[in-house]
């Protein structure tokens, strides 16, 4: 069998073509490499050269004067202020709280008014007068009190005005009538005994007013060391004799009102005044009243009593009465009276009460609405 030839393959050539060629001069052989590719991108390169040369060489037409050089630019030396840092998110800016403002109070002349009053009497309500507008600015009120009402032993205010205690309480008792002050004896508790401590004073502030002291003044602790002082021989009559045994009477009178101050401000110990005191009890409603006569009637004769008072000066308060606090009291004696003859008087009294504060709400042009009160009770 004879086997069968395979085919020649053959391959294609390379894609440049290279001849020799020799001169005629016969020095040398040049050997001549054409490829399409390399021949083309030969061509692109000398044509980009061509080019660029041709650009360059060709000269601008001059068709203008050249411009000179611009001034150098000069720079200060000031720096500039750095921009102000931005607020964070939660430094946002708020507004100031705005001030507060503390009453004016009127001086002792205009609360006086044209109420006729003696020497003496004149001269000790300008220096308790000063007293109280001490106590009232030590206790930074934010409204103007009609009244305020301080704890302090008479043998201090006798020595700063420079009278006895028996004259002093003469012209207290014009005061009072003259509708400017109340005053009476303050008693604590020593042990088992009860001993007077000292004095309270109710005095005015506004030319209307009319100054009362409550049951609650009287509840007050005002000296929690009385009895320390009371065993101990110590007190105000002490500290007041300290200061007369001083033989300048010009420093020592200076002594007794800074002392008076002192003991009226109750600064020189850690207490607070009364809580529920005349001058910064909070404001009194008839339908308070009313709401508290039921629990009269469980009370004891004695703290019914007390309750009875302090009923019957809120409703004198509220009306603005305050010379009917006796007709209240006698008011609610007979509605507590006809309670124990099984007859409606508490009940019908509150019901009274609610009725003109409904009517006074309303504005009802009455003078005197403590006289309607009673005709309505009749």
């Amino acid at each position: 069998m004879s086997a069968k030839k395979r085919p020649r393959r053959e391959h294609p050539g390379p894609p440049w073509k290279v001849a020799l060629s020799v001169p005629a001069s016969g020095e040398g052989v040049h050997l001549n490499i054409h490829n399409p590719r390399l021949t083309a991108a030969l061509n692109r390169a000398r044509a980009a050269i061509h080019g660029q040369q041709g650009t360059t060489s060709t000269p601008a037409p001059i068709t203008a004067r050249p411009t000179e050089p611009p001034a150098p630019t000069v720079r200060l030396s000031n720096p500039t202020p750095a921009p102000a840092a931005p607020l964070r998110p939660s430094e946002r800016p708020h507004a100031l709280p705005a001030p507060r403002v503390l009453p004016t109070y009127p001086d002792a002349a205009t609360v006086a008014a044209d109420r006729p009053l003696s020497r003496g009497a004149a001269d000790l309500w300008k220096l308790l007068h000063g007293l109280a507008l001490h106590v009232a600015r030590t206790r930074d009120y934010a409204a103007l009190p009609s009244s305020v009402t301080f704890h302090l032993p008479a043998v201090m205010v006798a020595a700063a005005a420079g009278y006895s205690e028996r004259h002093l309480y003469r012209l207290a008792d014009e005061l009072r009538a003259a509708g400017l002050l109340d005053e009476r004896g303050h008693v604590a508790q020593v042990g088992r005994l009860r001993r007077y401590d000292g004095t309270l004073w109710s005095v005015a502030t506004c030319s209307d007013a009319r100054p009362r002291l409550r049951w609650d003044d009287f509840r007050h602790d005002w000296r929690p060391e009385f009895a320390a002082e009371y065993h101990g021989f110590q007190g105000a009559w002490r500290e007041v004799q300290s200061v007369m045994s001083e033989p300048s009477s010009s420093e020592r009178l200076g002594r007794l009102l800074d002392l008076a101050k002192t003991w009226a401000a109750a600064t020189r110990i850690a207490k607070n005044p009364v809580e529920d005191g005349s001058d910064i009890r909070p404001a009194a409603t008839l339908r308070a009243v009313a709401d508290a006569l039921p629990g009269l009637i469980a009370l004891h004769p004695v703290q019914r009593h007390r309750e009875v008072s302090r009923l019957a000066a809120d409703i004198a308060h509220v009306l603005h009465e305050p010379g009917r606090f006796r007709q209240h009291c006698a008011t609610l004696y007979a509605a507590l009276q006809a309670e124990n003859e099984l007859r409606p008087g508490l009940q019908a009294l509150a019901a009274a009460l609610c009725r003109l504060a409904a009517d006074l709400a309303e504005g009802a042009p009455w003078r005197n609405p403590g006289a309607v009160l009673a005709a309505r009770l009749r």
